[in-house]
């Protein structure tokens, strides 16, 4: 059975600008952060453990990310997947979604993607099941 995604290029409203702005001056800022963060970090100038790391006193799902995109900027693949999995292909997926937000903001067109809900059930469940899986992997490397 085939589940075709259909797409089509429209009008990019103001919520759809906000949106596109407000990704590409978050993902901006965080990339030149992770950039930075080796040099940042020495001076206690990076950003102190989550709020579910001091309550629980276990990582969250995404602890580590920073640290990957940090050794991913260094081209360190190694290092990056040691610490966090699934973190290089996150790295690598930031670059076309910055782009295409800033593709919106200049052209004020969207790309909507009519995908059905089956298919879009199932990539959410992939999404999930990876950061899940990737979570537990990281709980049972240290042993939490």
């Amino acid at each position: 059975m085939s589940l075709p995604i259909w797409g089509r290029i429209a009008h990019a409203g103001p919520s759809q600008r906000t949106s596109a702005a407000l990704i590409l001056a978050i993902g901006v800022a965080w990339l030149a952060y992770t950039r930075l963060y080796f040099w940042l970090h020495p001076r206690g100038l990076t950003v102190a453990p989550s709020l579910f790391m001091h309550l629980t006193g276990r990582p969250d799902p995404l602890c580590g990310l920073t640290r990957t995109f940090a050794w991913m900027w260094r081209g360190d693949l190694a290092h990056a997947v040691t610490v966090y999995p699934v973190g290089p292909l996150v790295f690598a997926a930031s670059f076309p979604l910055l782009g295409y937000a800033a593709a919106v903001l200049i052209s004020g067109r969207i790309v909507r993607l009519e995908v059905p809900w089956r298919m879009r059930r199932a990539m959410v469940a992939m999404v999930v099941g990876a950061v899940a899986l990737n979570w537990a992997a990281k709980l049972l490397w240290l042993g939490i």
